[in-house]
């Protein structure tokens, strides 16, 4: 049998992020668990410099390593700094596999490498990432990052979706592309309604008594114009039903479209209604689903789908697009409507305000849902592969 500890496994954390990032969320929930699922493995964890994480991630046996680059370059030079130095570092650190968690691919494979592919939406949907690749040279470093996905030893991909959205646009060897679920920390993600902690939440943020609610970036994909369409088309607005948003909108795009969305909502006298808020801690996150009366997940993209599992594990009702990978990890527990139609969202917001059986009858069948995502056992596919690359490599 092959042993854990014979394995030096090099972690490429970069940041390790902030923590609103859906990647960064992916990354340390997967950290947390390895020392569960393989407590005797090595871990080198790769960082730009200055951003050491803290305490390992808790992690047993491993030690961190400084990349030789930052992340403020220009893209070309980012480019050769990734493609060249970092194998180079690879190799000297005398790694047996690299794991770059967040959409990175590389040419040079002088270890080992796996890489977790999220999504290939800037590719697959061009149109839908004008305002993260505006420049050829952003484009570039994006291609660079992706195309060469196909030198991978294994790509991980959190859907079946996905999966097979890598293999139409980068080409990969259908059997080097591995579908592993993501999880959801049901410790965190869990109902908060006392009236003290309702009282404490709303008075924070001065969000209306019942509201829908959506999470995530103000990026393009998250298709949150239509929302505002279905909201204002929807019986909420009459009954005194507001509408609350949260996510980052300090990115380029996501700042760009956070300033349109607040303007169209200005155009269409609905602001006394809206709360556009920034990322918000952790914990104030999970109350604000928890008091939400109903969530709504409109993207025309998703390579997995956190946010609505979120607001599932919280005990909201939701509604999603019936599109890309959301019916794949929703299943049954949710109510489904065309992202590009503003009606069909109206509709079924609709439905779950008259219906109280209805939200009941979703509400238990998302805890369900919930229970099939798991960190543990995303982490213990995860070194399995892992594992396997670095004895091929041997």
């Amino acid at each position: 049998m092959f042993k854990d500890s014979e394995v030096r496994i090099g972690i490429n954390v970069g940041k390790a992020g902030k923590e609103d990032r859906g990647i960064t969320k992916y990354t340390r929930s997967i950290l947390s668990e390895f020392n569960n699922v393989g407590p005797d493995s090595h871990f080198v964890l790769l960082h730009y410099p200055n951003s050491s994480p803290e305490n390992n991630f808790g992690l047993n046996n491993a030690e961190s390593q400084a990349l030789p680059f930052t992340d403020e370059h220009k893209p070309l030079v980012t480019i050769i700094n990734e493609q060249v130095l970092n194998p180079l570092q690879q190799k000297g650190l005398d790694l047996d596999v690299v794991w770059h968690p967040h959409n990175r691919c590389q040419f040079l494979t002088p270890v080992g490498y796996v890489s977790t592919m999220h999504d290939v939406l800037p590719i697959a949907v061009p149109e839908l990432a004008g305002n993260y690749l505006n420049k050829k040279d952003k484009m570039l470093l994006y291609q660079s990052r992706t195309l060469t996905a196909s030198r991978a030893d294994v790509v991980i991909t959190a859907s079946e979706f996905s999966r097979q959205e890598i293999i139409k646009h980068l080409g990969v060897d259908p059997k080097k592309v591995i579908k592993i679920y993501s999880g959801i920390d049901r410790n965190v993600f869990k109902p908060k309604t006392s009236v003290i902690e309702s009282k404490r939440i709303k008075d924070s943020y001065s969000l209306p008594d019942r509201y829908l609610l959506t999470t995530g970036s103000y990026a393009p994909h998250k298709n949150l114009k239509t929302l505002v369409d279905a909201y204002s088309q929807s019986n909420l607005p009459d009954k005194n039903v507001g509408l609350v948003m949260v996510g980052p909108n300090d990115a380029t795009g996501y700042r760009i479209g956070y300033q349109e969305l607040a303007s169209y909502v200005q155009e269409l006298g609905i602001a006394e209604k809206v709360r556009l808020l920034p990322s918000v801690p952790l914990a104030d996150l999970v109350s604000i689903y928890s008091n939400s009366m109903m969530f709504a997940s409109p993207s025309l993209y998703e390579g997995f789908g956190f946010t609505p599992l979120e607001a599932m594990s919280c005990g909201v009702p939701v509604v999603a697009s019936n599109t890309t990978a959301l019916p794949e990890v929703c299943e049954n527990a949710v109510l489904y409507a065309n992202p590009h139609d503003a009606a069909s969202f109206a509709n079924q917001f609709n439905l779950l305000l008259n219906d109280q059986d209805l939200r009941e009858s979703l509400i238990v069948a998302g805890n369900r849902q919930v229970l099939k995502f798991d960190w543990k056992e995303t982490a213990r596919q995860t070194l399995e592969v892992l594992n396997n690359v670095a004895k091929s490599r041997k």
